[in-house]
């Protein structure tokens, strides 16, 4: 019987300290976010961090659907990552600067489901039976961002001049991760 290596986990770096400490063969990261961040000096740093990724075509390549980002601090805090008003800032405040997450963002349905609940306004709560509220997606705004998303991603691409078939696994890719998140064909 041959056992496999354990799985490294990906390294973690703080967004706005620059991807110094981003190994250069990192196939996966993740972004550590503080939800002071949303600070104007703080911002700046975060979004060319994430500027630089996006403008390497080494990075654009080795992280497509590799990316994650975590909040830290937020441990013992029992609301919901989008009910906290600075974590939902600091994402629109990013997706506003940087809006390549299609590209980038690991096509995880719960990660999808932060930031896409974090970007949308939030509609009525409902308790769900575990106890968490649930919130009803406003439709068109989903629809339109999914659209801004898209744009963005195809301009990607484009700049680094992606083959066709990697175009549409990728953008395959995405939408499966945001249907899954959402619960909805998009």
């Amino acid at each position: 019987m041959t056992t496999s290596p354990p799985l490294t986990p990906p390294p973690r770096v703080a967004l706005g300290t620059g991807l110094a400490a981003l190994p250069a063969g990192a196939m996966n990261v993740v972004f550590t976010l503080e939800p002071g961040d949303a600070e104007p000096a703080r911002l700046k740093l975060c979004a060319r961090d994430l500027q630089q990724l996006s403008d390497s075509a080494l990075r654009t390549t080795q992280l497509t659907g590799h990316v994650f980002f975590a909040f830290n601090g937020l441990e013992r805090d029992p609301r919901q990552v989008h009910t906290i008003p600075e974590c939902r800032d600091l994402l629109r405040a990013l997706h506003e600067r940087w809006p390549y997450w299609m590209h980038f963002l690991a096509p995880e349905p719960d990660l999808w489901t932060v930031l896409l609940l974090c970007l949308l306004p939030l509609g009525p709560g409902v308790r769900l039976p575990n106890g968490r509220i649930g919130h009803e997606l406003d439709r068109k705004a989903l629809k339109n961002l999914v659209l801004d998303l898209t744009i963005a991603m195809h301009e990607l691409h484009d700049h680094h001049k992606l083959a066709l078939a990697e175009r549409q696994r990728i953008f395959k890719a995405s939408m499966q991760a945001m249907e899954r998140a959402t619960g909805a064909r998009l």
